[in-house]
C-alpha cells in the first residue's frame, strides 16, 4: 500500500492526502480522488522524483504551489492475516512543475529532498578536519536557511568510518574574508565531496524529528542493510548480461598537487679555490609525494600497493625523480597501465590519500551485470518469509553456473505506486571498501574478487517463480497465480478469460463468437462482422459499410413543442458531460400586407457548452434573431426580434400620390430598429454533440 501526501508550504502540521481515495469513497467520487500513474524513482546520490497526473476534479487540485509545497510517499505492508503495518515515509520531496493538457490533466513532477540543498548558499570558508565534521558543517549551514520550512531541514545520519575520518582540508579565503569557494550546499558536496573521496549519499527520514537524513557511505558492504532475501540462478534470478570495461583503467598513477610557492637554499662555487656562497631562489612548484608523513602511508596503503617519493638526497636518478603509486596485483596482471593525474590537494598527505582513493577504483576492470529478477515479496502468500528487495540495502546474488557469488547495493528503484509488480531495480557492487580494496586471486573470474558494478532492470515475470515452488507448495499455486501473476480461466461456454486479481474489473475475453475486452462498463467486443464500442454513456457498432451510434450523447435531450410564441426563458438542463449541444429553431411570421406569413422551415445550429453568449438568426425578408447562452447548468434564450426597414421613393413623401412620391414600408412599425416579437427564432429541439 503506497499512499501519497501534500503539506502546503511545507508545513508538516497540514497534511493532505493525494493517492489513493479514502476508504468508502464510492465510484462515482474515484476520478476526484484518485492520482493517475504515480511513480516514484529513487537514486544514490540524487534526489530521485516523483511523477503523477491529477485531474481537475481532485480537491488539491489548486493547492500544489510549485516549489512550496511538500510531497511524501509512505509505505505499508500486510500480514498473512490482512492487517496494515504503520506506514512508513519512503521519500520527501516537493513539486517543481506541472504540465497540463487539453482537459487540464496535470502531469506533476516533483523532485526529492537532495534537492532542498540547491536553495541554500554556501560562503567561503576555511576548515580543517575531519570529514564528517564537514558534512555536518554544511548541514547546519543549510538550515539555517530553511527558515519556517522545517521539512526541508537535514540532519546527518549513518557516514562511514571510513570517510568521516578523512581529514578535509577546504578553503582559500584570506585575511579580507575573501575567497573561491562559493556554491550552493549541494555543489559543495557534490564537488568537493562524492567527486574528491567517492562514495555516495542518499536520503531517509527520522520521524522523531521530522527531518531529512543525509547518509554518506563508501563502498563498504554493510550487514544491517542485507536484506535476507537471496537473488538465486532457478528461483528468482530470471536473465543477466555482462560487459566489462576497461577505458577507465590505470595501475599506476604519478599524483600532481596544486602549485605553492618555494623558498630553496643553493651553494654556488665562485672560484675553485675560494669559498662557496647561499642564494636564496622563490619559484612555483606543485605538490608531490615527498615528505609524506609515515602515518599517512600506514593508514591509506593498501598491503599490495607500493609508491616511491622525490627524494633529493638520493644517490640513485632514477628515485630522485620518483613520484608515483602502483597496484602491484593489478599490474602482475595486466602489466603497467601508467597515468598522470592532478588533484586538489594542497600538502603530501592529502596528496596521497586521493591518489590510493582514485588509483583503488580505476585499477582493475569493471565488469557489470544486467540483472532481471524477482522480488518474492511481490509474489503474493506463497509461504515466503523474505525481506523486501529494497532501496540502498544490499542483496546477495548467486548464479553457480555462472560463477556469480556478489553482494550488491540497490543504487536505484523505480516503482509504479499503482502497479507495483513492475519495479524497476538498478544494482551496483560495493563489496570492497575504501581501504581494502585488494584483489586475492585476479586469475579467477567470481564476481566477489573482481570490483563490478551493475545495473539491473526488473522482471515482472512470474512464471519461473511459480515452477519452482510447483512441488513444494501445491497448496499456495493457486493462490499465487491468482496474486502474482495473470490468471488464466477456461470454460468451454464462455472461452478463455485473462486478467490479473490487482486490476479488478479488467479482463479479456476470447470465445468462438469474439474477442471481449472489458473495463468496468467499458468493453470492446470484436466480431467476425463487427465492432462494438460501450463507454457507460453510450456506444457504438461498426458494421460493414455503416457506423451507428447509440446512448445519450446521440439522443434528443429536450423537446421545446410546436409553439407559436416563445419568450425570453432559462430552462435548466445538465450539460456538464457535453461540450457543445445541437439546437433546431424555426419563426412563425404572420401575414402582412406584402407578405402572407408562415415558415421557412428549421434552422441548426451547434453551440459550445461554455456560457458564452451567441446570436439565433433566421432567414426572413428581414432579419430575425434570438440570444442563446449554454452552461452546464442549462440553456438561456432572449426574446425574439425582428429588423424593420423603410424604402423611400422620394424625398416628398405624400401618401396620396403614390407614382410621384411612393414609400413601401416592409414591416410595421415603419421606423428603423429592432421590434421584440417572442413567435420569433423560437427553439425546437436540443440534441447533445458527440
Amino acid at each position: 500500500m503506497y499512499r501519497i501526501y501534500a503539506y502546503p508550504f511545507g508545513n508538516p502540521q497540514d497534511k493532505r492526502l493525494l493517492h489513493p481515495r479514502p476508504k468508502g469513497r464510492g465510484d462515482a467520487e474515484s476520478l476526484a480522488t484518485f492520482v493517475l500513474s504515480p511513480k516514484l524513482t529513487r537514486e544514490v546520490s540524487k534526489g530521485g522524483s516523483l511523477t503523477f497526473t491529477m485531474a481537475r476534479t481532485h480537491p488539491q487540485y489548486s493547492n500544489l504551489q510549485k516549489m512550496s509545497t511538500c510531497i511524501t510517499v509512505e509505505q505499508s505492508d500486510f500480514d498473512a492475516n490482512g492487517n496494515e503495518s504503520t506506514p512508513k515515509e519512503i521519500w520527501r520531496g516537493r513539486v517543481l512543475s506541472h504540465e497540463a493538457d487539453w482537459y487540464n490533466r496535470r502531469v506533476v513532477y516533483c523532485e526529492g529532498a537532495l534537492s532542498y540543498f540547491n536553495d541554500s548558499a554556501i560562503t567561503p570558508f576555511n576548515y580543517e578536519g575531519k570529514l564528517a565534521q564537514f558534512l555536518q558543517h554544511l548541514i547546519d549551514a543549510h538550515n539555517q536557511q530553511c527558515g519556517s520550512m522545517r521539512m526541508k531541514r537535514f540532519e546527518l545520519g549513518t557516514v562511514t568510518a571510513a570517510l568521516g575520518d578523512l581529514v578535509v582540508h577546504y578553503g582559500d579565503m584570506d585575511a579580507y574574508g575573501v575567497g573561491e569557494d562559493y556554491g550552493s550546499t549541494w555543489d559543495i558536496i557534490d564537488k568537493m565531496v562524492l567527486k574528491v573521496y567517492g562514495g555516495y549519499a542518499y536520503c531517509t527520514y527520522n520521524p522523531a524529528t521530522g527531518n531529512n537524513v543525509l547518509n554518506y557511505c563508501d563502498q563498504a558492504f554493510e550487514a544491517d542493510r542485507l536484506v535476507n532475501q537471496t537473488i538465486e540462478y532457478g528461483i528468482n534470478l530470471l536473465d543477466f548480461t555482462e560487459k566489462t570495461d576497461t577505458n577507465q583503467m590505470f595501475n599506476v598513477v604519478y599524483p600532481l598537487g596544486n602549485k605553492h610557492t618555494v623558498t630553496r637554499t643553493e651553494w654556488v662555487w665562485k672560484f675553485l679555490w675560494w669559498g662557496k656562497k647561499q642564494e636564496v631562489a622563490d619559484h612555483e612548484e606543485v605538490w608531490g609525494l615527498e615528505g609524506v608523513k609515515e602515518e599517512t602511508v600506514k593508514k591509506y596503503k593498501p598491503a599490495d600497493y607500493s609508491y616511491q617519493a622525490y627524494d633529493p638526497e638520493a644517490s640513485d636518478e632514477k628515485n630522485r625523480n620518483s613520484n608515483w603509486i602502483q597496484n602491484n596485483s593489478s599490474i602482475a596482471k595486466f602489466g603497467s597501465i601508467c597515468k598522470v593525474k592532478n588533484y586538489d590537494a594542497d600538502n603530501p598527505d592529502d596528496l596521497f590519500a586521493m591518489a590510493v582513493e582514485d588509483l583503488q577504483k580505476n585499477s582493475l576492470m569493471t565488469t557489470s551485470y544486467t540483472v532481471k529478477a524477482v522480488d518474492l515479496v511481490d509474489a503474493g502468500n506463497v509461504g515466503f518469509d523474505k525481506d523486501r528487495l529494497t532501496f540502498a540495502s544490499y542483496a546477495h546474488i548467486i548464479s553457480k553456473p555462472h560463477s556469480i557469488d556478489v553482494v550488491m547495493l540497490c543504487t536505484k528503484l523505480v516503482e509504479p505506486l499503482d502497479d507495483p509488480s513492475k519495479k524497476e531495480f538498478t544494482f551496483g557492487m560495493t563489496r570492497q571498501t575504501l581501504t581494502d580494496r585488494q584483489v586475492a586471486n585476479l586469475g579467477k573470474t567470481n564476481l566477489l574478487e573482481e570490483q563490478t558494478s551493475t545495473s539491473e532492470k526488473y522482471s515482472g515475470n512470474i512464471y519461473k517463480l511459480v515452477d519452482k515452488y510447483q512441488k513444494e507448495n501445491k497448496a499456495g499455486i493457486e493462490e499465487a497465480t491468482k496474486t502474482a501473476t495473470n490468471f488464466l480461466a477456461f470454460d468451454k461456454n464462455t472461452g478463455l478469460k485473462v486478467g490479473h486479481e490487482s486490476l479488478a474489473g479488467k479482463y479479456v475475453q476470447i470465445s468462438n463468437d469474439g474477442i471481449l475486452v472489458t473495463d468496468g462498463s467499458s468493453r470492446v467486443n470484436v466480431k467476425s462482422g463487427s465492432i462494438s464500442i460501450t463507454d457507460g454513456n453510450g456506444s457504438c457498432t461498426i458494421d460493414s459499410g455503416k457506423i451507428t451510434f447509440y446512448g445519450i450523447r446521440n439522443a434528443r435531450i429536450w423537446d421545446f413543442g410546436d409553439n407559436s410564441s416563445f419568450g425570453a426563458q432559462t430552462i435548466p438542463l445538465d450539460l456538464a458531460n457535453f461540450s457543445a449541444v445541437y439546437l433546431t429553431y424555426t419563426s412563425k411570421k404572420g401575414a402582412t400586407w406584402w407578405a402572407s406569413g408562415g415558415t421557412a422551415g428549421c434552422v441548426t445550429m451547434v453551440i459550445p457548452v461554455n456560457g458564452v453568449e451567441y446570436a439565433m438568426t433566421y432567414p426572413w425578408n428581414t432579419t430575425h434573431m434570438r440570444t442563446v447562452r449554454v452552461n452546464s447548468g442549462g440553456i438561456t434564450f432572449g426574446p425574439g426580434r425582428e429588423r424593420t426597414s423603410n424604402y423611400v421613393t422620394g424625398n416628398n413623401y405624400t401618401p396620396a400620390v403614390v407614382p410621384t412620391n411612393f414609400s413601401i414600408d416592409l414591416e410595421s412599425p415603419s421606423s428603423d430598429g429592432w421590434v421584440q416579437n417572442d413567435s420569433l427564432c423560437m427553439p425546437r429541439e436540443l440534441y447533445g454533440f458527440m
